[in-house]
């Protein structure tokens, strides 16, 4: 079974893999304005919630990944940067999806929603939704620790 610190590891490779991408964060929404002076656009991943084990042995964790940069002044720069940002959404899930894991993972991207003036940087982009499906094999008594 994947642990949640691998598929952690896995969106903050995806961030280091991207171009557009200048930092990478977790955690709390509170935490995301600590990441003030840190490079923009930013990916920061919060972990929503587990299904726990599902029949057939899968299990799901559901994320928020959010794609945000600082604003430019007008309205031409600010188009431009949802665009950008949107599209660093959809490689980000392809990167899960298509990538050199991909037998591993199982990605639904649910939702997607613009964000704008959001936090103390007043960033702009958007927050996704991804369900990340991996195969609870390896959960038995055997590997209890005692």
């Amino acid at each position: 079974m994947k642990t949640f610190k691998s598929i952690v590891e896995k969106f903050q490779a995806a961030a280091t893999y991207h171009t557009y991408i200048q930092s990478f964060g977790f955690g709390s929404l509170d935490n995301l304005n600590n990441m003030i002076n840190q490079g923009h656009p930013l990916m920061w991943l919060r972990p929503l919630q587990s299904t726990g084990v599902q029949p057939y042995g899968q299990r799901t964790l559901s994320f928020e990944v959010y794609i945000l940069t600082v604003p430019k002044q007008t309205d031409a720069d600010l188009v431009q940067q949802y665009s950008d940002t949107e599209r660093t959404c959809y490689d980000v899930y392809t990167y899960f999806r298509d990538g050199q894991d991909q037998q591993s993972y199982e990605v639904n991207l649910t939702l997607m929603v613009p964000v704008a003036e959001a936090f103390q940087d007043r960033l702009c982009g958007w927050v996704m939704n991804i369900d990340v499906i991996t195969d609870s094999s390896g959960l038995t008594f055997c590997k209890i620790p005692h």
